[in-house]
């Protein structure tokens, strides 16, 4: 039964060329994208996988507000890290993360 699917299919292949590499082409395009998809979901949610208390580590991010829009930045003021530590018992340990360009 296999062999008869799989040879009526080769012959409608050879037969319409264009429709068959339409048909194909539309499938690896949507295989890929899906496959890039997926690769990259999985390395979102892999950040920070590798620290042993991941649980417990925790960002800090600033919401600056223009009169148009309000936009999410990772800029904190320094005092924020001591201030933090000091006001909640519960914090363990500040760090700050400096990010600059080297050209």
């Amino acid at each position: 039964m296999l062999k008869s699917y799989l040879k009526i299919a080769w012959r409608n292949i050879t037969k319409q060329k264009f429709y068959s590499f339409i048909n194909i082409l539309g499938l690896t395009i949507g295989m890929t994208c899906c496959f890039l998809i997926f690769i990259y979901v999985q390395f979102e949610l892999s950040y920070d996988k590798f620290h042993e208390k991941k649980e417990q580590i925790y960002r800090v991010v600033t919401d600056v507000k223009t009169p148009t829009e309000v936009i999410e930045a990772d800029i904190t003021s320094a005092p924020m890290g001591p201030n933090l530590k000091a006001d909640y018992p519960e914090i363990k340990s500040a760090v700050r993360v400096y990010f600059t360009k080297c050209l």
